[in-house]
């Protein structure tokens, strides 16, 4: 509940922006492992996809129906799977070592549980007035030259906050959009209108579209921790870029 602090508080408590810090760095991070561990699903998805047109592949191959250009082709999809797969692993357990040492565990603990996913995104942004209200709050509790730099980072994050928030709704369709594709085209495979080829590169489709809106999710998640923070009078390093995707968003330089 640190975000519900009085921001009065940060003022007459020592120590207390430190805590803060601490807690924002650990929220983050929490961010990050929980996202990297639910991307793992959809990657696999789409690499056991690419292992079946595969190994169909080599099939028609083998009796003759199908060209080895072709087959390789496939195969090439398939590698390229595989190696995402295991840059989501090794993502995963590098985000679960991050929170970990974060949170000042590392030689106590391996691992720690994590939901399967991130909290979901609210349908409605926080009014901007709300916000402003809190910048008003804490900025008054700033020294002049802080106070300056904290106005411009309240734009930054709110810019930040807004645009993911945009992203996680914009995700969310393309992910409706995928998942009827995907219906319809079993339907069509189903009544012999569409090939078996056509159903695993939807397959593959889709799993990338629930990477990308994991990403937004993660993008989301991030940008309001760090507009928490500036509203408590702190000092991100950098904010989102808003890259979307399974791995973690580089920073945006400020």
């Amino acid at each position: 509940r640190w975000a519900e602090m009085d921001p009065s508080l940060q003022r007459r408590v020592d120590d207390v922006g430190e805590v803060l810090m601490v807690a924002i760095q650990a929220r983050k991070a929490w961010v990050q492992a929980v996202a990297a561990r639910q991307a793992l699903t959809p990657y696999r998805a789409a690499l056991e996809a690419t292992e079946v047109a595969n190994e169909l592949g080599q099939r028609m191959v083998s009796v003759g129906n199908w060209s080895k250009l072709k087959q390789t082709q496939l195969q090439l999809a398939q590698s390229t799977a595989h190696m995402n797969w295991v840059r989501a692993q090794y993502a995963a357990n590098q985000a679960q070592a991050s929170l970990i040492k974060t949170l000042k565990l590392s030689g106590q603990y391996a691992s720690v549980v994590l939901p399967d996913s991130l909290p979901v995104v609210p349908a409605q942004l926080v009014p901007d007035s709300d916000w402003q209200k809190r910048a008003v709050a804490i900025q008054a509790q700033l020294p002049h030259s802080e106070s300056l730099r904290n106005r411009a980072n309240t734009q930054y994050a709110l810019a930040a906050y807004q645009a993911s928030h945009a992203l996680v709704q914009a995700s969310r369709e393309v992910v409706t959009v995928r998942e009827f594709i995907n219906e319809e085209t079993v339907l069509h495979y189903n009544g012999m209108l569409s090939s078996v080829w056509d159903l695993l590169d939807e397959s593959r489709n889709q799993s990338q579209a629930a990477v990308d809106a994991i990403g937004a999710q993660r993008d989301y998640w991030i940008a309001e921790a760090d507009l928490q923070w500036v509203l408590q009078g702190g000092e991100p390093d950098s904010f989102v870029s808003l890259g979307g995707g399974g791995e973690a968003s580089a920073p945006a330089a400020h």
